[in-house]
């Protein structure tokens, strides 16, 4: 299985995925590709996701209100656990209709093509999306997510002339069928190699994205995670049409199962 990071980031993320096939259609857990979430949609969410941070080492449960992270931390941490919040950034198919507009006037710089990974792209593509998500300390989804192949999803690379990899962007249905959330995507991962910054590129890929996301998969809504101070994709996820819901994604980390700070930037 196709898995990337450090040892602790292939375990997590292959044993998540392994676990999300056992639980099957239930609407409690989620997953990105990169180990397992908690939809904080029912009674119990917080004790569910203490748990699965004891096996995994690391997961999250998602859209706490903000005026409620700081007493859920106090009560992870209680536990001798770790926390980490990130920004839930929402948006609906108005997402698409800006996307639309985005490559209707702006373009990819002329030596770039984009290739959308699915079950028959050679493995040198998902090492490429790698190289570029890793060197901006993103973690990128495991193979099945971004193939497609466990569940509804994507990944695209922008290549130069010389077939080298420039930038990165994805999205996969990220719920399960059974969920009220099933078709909000979660959708992002981008990542630009420094030289080809300033040029629109995470833009125009974004919105690629967006419009394939819908088309192909049938999303209807955008779901992604902003760390703390992170402005300029707070910026350009609203370019996009995301807007800072209002709520956080509270990673729960076991120091002594997960090295890593966090699971990803």
């Amino acid at each position: 299985m196709e898995a990337f990071g450090s040892e602790d980031q292939r375990r997590m993320s292959t044993m998540g995925e392994h676990l999300i096939q056992l639980l099957g259609d239930d609407p409690r857990f989620c997953s990105h590709g990169r180990g397992i979430q908690i939809a904080n949609e029912y009674s119990g969410a917080l004790d569910d996701a203490v748990a699965m941070a004891r096996i995994l080492g690391i997961t999250a449960i998602e859209s706490i209100p903000r005026q409620e992270v700081a007493k859920t931390r106090e009560v992870i941490e209680s536990q001798g656990l770790k926390t980490d919040t990130i920004a839930c950034y929402l948006g609906g198919l108005n997402c698409v209709d800006i996307a639309r507009k985005i490559i209707a006037t702006w373009a990819l710089p002329e030596d770039l093509t984009v290739r959308v990974i699915d079950r028959d792209s050679p493995a040198e593509w998902l090492e490429a999306f790698a190289e570029v998500a890793m060197s901006h300390g993103v973690l990128p989804p495991i193979g099945p997510v971004m193939r497609g192949l466990s569940r509804p999803g994507f990944a695209m690379v922008a290549f130069d002339n010389s077939g080298a990899p420039v930038a990165t962007a994805g999205s996969v249905l990220c719920h399960p069928p059974s969920s009220r959330l099933h078709r909000r995507a979660q959708w992002g991962q981008l990542s630009t190699k420094p030289e080809r910054m300033g040029e629109g590129v995470a833009k125009v890929l974004g919105a690629k994205a967006m419009i394939h996301s819908h088309e192909k998969l049938g999303a209807t809504g955008f779901k992604t995670g902003i760390a703390p101070g992170n402005v300029p994709s707070a910026r350009l996820c609203e370019k996009l049409g995301l807007e800072d819901s209002g709520s956080d994604i509270v990673a729960i980390i076991d120091p002594h199962v997960y090295s890593e700070d966090r699971l990803t930037k």
